[in-house]
């Protein structure tokens, strides 16, 4: 009996090297779609293109989807798209200002976008998300996450993606507000 354990832990360990898991680059990005809605592009915030080794079919023709994609890139420097996950695009919301609270996982800024990962609570319900521009001093801009929960309850966390266009708010800086559990969270960008 001293022995099976000792067995069993030497054969979870024994491998050939051939089963190794590529290293998947996880990133928001923008997904181009051609005039067929064969999504055939990835582009990063840097402004590379990828070319996918394995085009998604079904999509809206000559679209861009903000997505978190997770991808390999091969010598070529084509990419596999390995997993997506759709992202918001955030729009002035400044009409319809609401300010539910939302748990913050991080805020970064890249040369397109102030992207955030957000934890909000739900039960599967529809939320909606936004900007609100608060002021724009010289070339400062004041924001303030728009987050709507609705009737949806707050029950369990879950992951959202969403990013703003840097070119949609004439600024250099960013200050944004957002309404957490615990109180507003100022970021400066």
């Amino acid at each position: 009996m001293f022995f099976l354990p000792l067995f069993c832990l030497w054969a979870c360990n024994e491998s050939n090297g051939d089963d190794t898991y590529p290293n998947i680059i996880t990133e928001l990005t923008d997904g181009i779609t051609d005039t067929e809605g064969n999504l055939t592009k990835l582009e990063l915030d840097n402004n590379t293109i990828l070319n996918l080794t394995n085009p998604q079919t079904g999509l809206t023709p000559n679209a861009v989807y903000r997505c978190l994609a997770g991808y390999t890139t091969n010598e070529q420097g084509a990419a596999t798209l390995r997993s997506a996950v759709s992202a918001y695009l955030l729009h002035d919301s400044t009409t319809v200002a609401t300010t539910d609270p939302v748990a913050i996982v991080s805020v970064w800024r890249t040369p397109r976008y102030i992207n955030f990962h957000l934890r909000p609570k739900t039960q599967g319900g529809k939320q909606t998300w936004g900007i609100i521009v608060d002021s724009i001093v010289g070339r400062h801009a004041y924001l303030r996450l728009h987050h709507r929960q609705g009737t949806d309850p707050t029950a369990y966390s879950t992951d959202v993606y969403a990013s703003l266009f840097l070119s949609d708010i004439e600024a250099d800086d960013f200050t944004i507000n957002i309404e957490t559990f615990s109180g507003t969270v100022s970021r400066e960008l």
